[in-house]
């Protein structure tokens, strides 16, 4: 397999898992600063977006795995790569953020 397709369902595979819970807890922060409604609505938030995201990017890569011979899609598939790291490192440092500050 190519190395930015492979990057790119790694990466999306991590986005899925991580960026539901970051999704959700920016979805709440920004209605509310109680710490009893977040933390009971961020389960419950990060489940139903995670109930859309991962068929989404599921369907990605498998169209990714089922096209992994194609050179063209190698070139084409490089800015989505990076997108996808881009989007793991700031779901990363927004909950440092929350962590420590």
């Amino acid at each position: 397999m190519h190395k930015n397709i492979s990057g790119t369902m790694f990466y999306s595979l991590l986005f899925a898992i991580g960026g539901a819970p970051t999704i959700a807890m920016l979805i709440i922060t920004a209605q509310t600063n109680d710490p009893d409604v977040i933390n009971t609505a961020l389960l419950g938030l990060s489940v139903i977006i995670a109930c859309i995201l991962v068929p989404v990017i599921l369907i990605q890569n498998a169209f990714l795995f089922y096209k992994r011979k194609s050179m063209q899609l190698e070139e084409n598939i490089k800015p989505l790569c990076h997108i996808y790291l881009g989007l793991n490192v700031l779901c990363l440092v927004y909950w440092l953020y929350i962590q420590f500050f």
